[in-house]
């Protein structure tokens, strides 16, 4: 099939944002770039096949990467003459280009190009380019010029500027949150960007994701308060020169959440409490949970839901799904609610561990994961009526362990590293965003242990502040404990092996009786995924809960969950 003029504009025009790109992190003329590539490769009809190598750089003695051996021709000393050539192998064409400024920057034939009155005037490299001999040909750097002075090279610019170059800029993934650490949903949000201007709209999960030019100064946001018909500023972001993006969660402190006044039916008899439930049958194997037990409470005038829960240090979601309650949750006076006895079923419990252990396999995975997203961060309407006798509208935040929900979501995805030269998960590179401080070469690589950055991660997307760190061991005096360092479902479990080194991952139940935790972290198992595993409790260090996390007394009963075979060792977690 012959090559075609669009193929020539095709070629160019998908040079054009990768090169716009490298050139505003390097410093670099795009027009250069791309012009360049263009003689190289005669409008890319020429490349080497299987090389991406827009520039025919040759694997010298220097180059560590993959080559390839081909016959090409030569210009020398005006003569033709072919040869047999190794060139370097690239995975994508941004690789070649920014391997061509590497190329460029290293080799002292052509230091005069980095002079501040030559780099990035496009003319000028092309001179300093040819009086470093970069080619053989007498007319190469004329023709680079001509072309990009040339129709057709304005053509393919225009088409590359239709198409539009979101795909290759930065991303930055944004949470938003209100002052109860709660996602704000299709949230109006403004943001100026170098003395311009735009809005968006955050999706039903309270995201938003803005693509920015390179090189920019902070991103300046705000969000829209419809209760208060105002803004509320946002913390700024610094771009930053990365070509990766950012995943960060916005905190808004003032911002109200809109919520029913309706009025309460008086007339409504109040809800009776659902009969117990049946107790289980003889041969049924146990949960590995307590037993519930329940007392009873004669709703007051005045009283809440969030204060009859505070008062027997249960959750109010605890007391609402005992009784029926669904959302909008609706009390009474004089009503009897049972009331989850939390510290019979932490005894019934601790008596489970003095028991031999049973082998009975633990709620599932997909159960626990149910579970876990009805504990997701929320705002619930509570109706009351006052000391008065009027109605009340409270408005509570359901938190439980709200980075367990992420962590799950992860686990269902299956991420694990994957082997082999150049084929890292990606989703492993992004924990990696969370721990900074890690050196560039570890975190572009999923063989790094990862652990402490998967936690890092996950409490960052629930709102909550990690370490920051990818060292396992930052966490051992990070928040705060657990009580009497037990474990709690969410705890943050420091674990140290023999060997003294350590690992890091969540509490996410308990197995064997309570002899071992059964966990939710990354970096565990044989394929170092993110999974659930078993751990003796007795290597655990510290369990620790976010110093601004309300835990109750209902973390401390956990239920025994399945592992997936996923070996917990000084081997599988490093």
């Amino acid at each position: 099939m012959a090559y075609t003029y669009e193929d020539k504009l095709n070629f160019a025009a998908s040079l054009y944002c990768s090169a716009r790109v490298v050139a505003a992190q390097t410093g670099w003329s795009w027009e250069l770039l791309v012009g360049q590539a263009i003689e190289e490769t005669g409008w890319g009809e020429k490349i080497l096949p299987g090389t991406n190598n827009i520039y025919n750089i040759k694997a010298d003695k220097s180059w560590t990467g993959p080559s390839k051996v081909f016959h090409v021709h030569e210009e020398i000393h005006g003569r033709t003459v072919w040869v047999d050539d190794p060139f370097r192998v690239y995975s994508s064409y941004e690789e070649s280009l920014r391997d061509r400024i590497a190329f460029i920057e290293n080799n002292q034939r052509y230091a005069a190009m980095k002079e501040p009155d030559i780099k990035g005037n496009y003319e000028r490299e092309a001179d300093a380019l040819k009086d470093g001999g970069y080619a053989t040909n007498s007319r190469y750097v004329g023709n680079i010029l001509n072309i990009i002075r040339g129709p057709s090279f304005r053509r393919a610019v225009n088409r590359a500027k239709e198409r539009g170059c979101a795909h290759v800029l930065p991303a930055v993934d944004i949470l938003v949150l209100d002052g109860a650490k709660v996602p704000v949903p299709e949230a109006k949000i403004e943001v100026q960007l170098d003395g311009k201007k735009a809005e968006a709209i955050t999706d039903d999960n309270g995201r938003l994701v803005i693509r920015h030019k390179l090189p920019c100064g902070d991103l300046h946001l705000r969000v829209f308060d419809k209760v208060r018909d105002k803004w509320v500023d946002l913390e700024p972001l610094a771009c930053g020169p990365s070509p990766k993006g950012q995943s960060v969660t916005l905190m808004a402190p003032d911002f109200s959440a809109q919520t029913s006044t309706r009025a309460h039916d008086k007339t409504t008899p109040p809800k009776p409490a659902p009969k117990p439930a049946p107790a289980p049958a003889p041969a049924a194997k146990p949960t590995g949970a307590a037993v519930p037990t329940f007392k009873t409470h004669k709703v007051a005038q005045g009283e809440s839901l969030a204060k009859i829960a505070a008062l027997y240090h249960v959750r109010y979601q605890a007391i609402a799904r005992a009784n029926g309650i669904t959302s909008p949750f609706i009390i009474r006076p004089s009503q009897i609610l049972r009331i989850p006895d939390v510290q019979a079923a932490a005894a019934t419990q601790e008596q489970r561990r003095a028991a031999p252990a049973a082998n009975d396999g633990g709620i599932s995975h997909a159960a626990l994961g149910q579970m876990l997203t009805e504990g997701r961060n929320y705002l619930h309407t509570l109706y009351l009526r006052n000391a008065e006798a009027h109605p009340q509208t409270d408005l509570m935040h359901a938190s439980r362990a709200p980075w367990m929900v992420p962590a799950q979501e992860e686990f269902e995805k299956g991420v694990r590293r994957r082997p082999g030269r150049d084929r890292n998960d990606p989703r492993i590179l992004e924990y990696f965003k969370a721990t900074p401080a890690l050196d560039k070469r570890a975190a572009a690589v999923d063989e790094t242990a990862y652990c402490a950055a998967f936690a890092n991660w996950c409490l960052g997307r629930a709102g909550y502040k990690g370490t920051a760190s990818a060292l396992a061991l930052s966490f051992k005096k990070w928040g705060r404990p657990t009580r009497d360092n037990r474990p709690a479902l969410g705890a943050v479990a420091l674990i140290m092996f023999k060997n003294g080194q350590h690992h890091v991952t969540f509490v996410a139940g308990i197995a064997a009786n309570g002899r071992l935790i059964a966990t939710l972290g990354g970096n565990q198992g044989n394929a170092h995924e993110v999974s659930h595993s078993y751990c003796p409790t007795d290597r655990v260090v510290a369990f620790r809960y976010p110093a601004d996390y309300p835990d109750y007394d209902d973390d401390y009963v956990l239920h025994n969950v399945a592992g997936d075979h996923a070996p917990m060792s000084a081997s599988s977690t490093h």
